[in-house]
């Protein structure tokens, strides 16, 4: 029979020993230092300058002094004296609130079993039944291995919840996420008891709505903004100024014939354009091959209009033509080519007699019932005498 214990070497009492008490106290000291063992602390070097019997060091590799040559084992002060015990693999220790596990080579933290199933998990609080996992803290982190990384919320079906509720004093002040259908919706509440849908995401097309509308502090930019004052690209957010809209300095244009969408602005001497500068252009587009445009002088007070289409057979621009209005009626008439480009009717009188003139080219002469002796306004072609040349009528051009 091994006079020692297998698993903590304890002596045996033989038979026939004399001082069996000796034998029996050393195995109970032993006892008494390995079962439940404290220690001091791990991977000691330097022996402490006063020990107290009962106190134990796991040693590191290389100990010095007292300790020399016996790394990695166990030295236990025992009657003012060392006692040195090597740990064998499986042994547990405490120091300072932390276990630690000899694994034949020195003492380590054991790493925790797999928690599969647990009724709940409570970090600096209590879980509850709708709450199986609850932290209270500071804040929670949740990070990489090396990659990415995603925090799933899953629900059953569409019309259940899956969301992040925010809270005050424990009551509900916004919520993110898909309640009640799969729509992404973002929600606050004044109260915990109502709430108002500030933002919604349609889970089918990904159209953004605003349902409390929306107030926007800053300046609209990016390709979902009209890139220039002259920009028709379709779907885009009109900015102030974009074609003469909302500015008191208007748009220019090169060539009045280039615009045909719908525009307001002041051309300055634009190619194409009526008589007069810094006329205010309005333009209704009716169709992609249908337009109008309106022309009023700046300083004169004059009107024109003209039409895009097919009149001719062709799709092109008709003369401009000007509208009259009670301001312009009577003024110089003048033509070009046989159009009229002047007012409708002129008045004049001199020392030979009086003149009306129309835009059609037709002139009538009188001199107060007196017979006409030199025209008061010239005649161009035949003219035709009333009453002994007290009037006479022909034409201007």
């Amino acid at each position: 029979m091994s006079e020692l214990s297998a698993r903590l070497s304890l002596p045996f009492l033989q038979p026939a020993q004399a001082q069996k008490h000796v034998t029996h106290n050393e195995a109970l000291e032993r006892l008494d230092l390995l079962v439940q063992l404290v220690l001091e602390g791990f991977d000691a070097i330097a022996p402490p300058v006063a020990a107290i019997d009962g106190q134990v060091w796991a040693l590191g590799l290389a100990p010095q002094g007292d300790w020399a040559g016996q790394g990695g084992k166990l030295a236990a002060r025992v009657g003012g004296a060392w006692l040195f015990v090597p740990p064998a693999s499986g042994w547990c220790a405490t120091h300072a609130a932390q276990m630690r596990v000899f694994d034949g080579q020195s003492w380590v933290v054991p790493e925790p079993g797999a928690l599969q199933n647990l009724q709940g998990i409570g970090i600096g609080t209590s879980y509850d039944a709708n709450n199986p996992l609850a932290v209270a803290g500071q804040s929670s982190l949740l990070t990489h291995q090396g990659a990415g990384h995603q925090l799933k919320i899953n629900k059953n079906a569409a019309p259940d919840t899956a969301s992040l509720l925010f809270q005050t004093g424990w009551s509900g002040r916004a919520e993110m996420g898909t309640a009640g259908n799969d729509d992404f919706s973002i929600k606050v509440s004044p109260d915990g008891a109502s709430f108002l849908e500030a933002l919604v995401a349609d889970g089918s097309t990904g159209h953004v709505t605003l349902p409390q509308g929306a107030a926007v502090a800053g300046v609209l930019s990016g390709t979902a903004v009209t890139q220039s004052s002259l920009d028709t690209t379709a779907g885009r957010v009109t900015k102030v100024g974009d074609f003469g809209l909302g500015s008191d300095s208007g748009q220019t244009v090169a060539d009045l014939d280039d615009l045909r969408y719908g525009s307001m602005l002041f051309p300055l001497n634009a190619t194409s354009g009526p008589v007069g500068a810094h006329s205010l252009l309005t333009q209704a587009r009716l169709s992609g091959a249908r337009a109008t445009q309106f022309a009023i002088g700046d300083a004169a007070l004059r009107a024109f209009i003209r039409n895009y289409g097919t009149a001719s057979g062709t799709l092109a621009w008709s003369d401009w033509a000007e509208l009259f209005h009670t301001q312009n009626i009577l003024g110089t008439v003048s033509q070009t080519g046989g159009v009229p480009t002047g007012a409708i009717l002129q008045r004049g009188s001199n020392a030979n007699g009086a003149f009306v003139r129309f835009a059609d080219g037709t002139q009538i002469c009188t001199n107060d019932n007196n017979p006409i002796v030199t025209d008061p306004a010239v005649f161009v072609g035949t003219v035709t005498s009333i009453d002994g040349a007290k009037l006479r009528i022909g034409r201007w051009f």
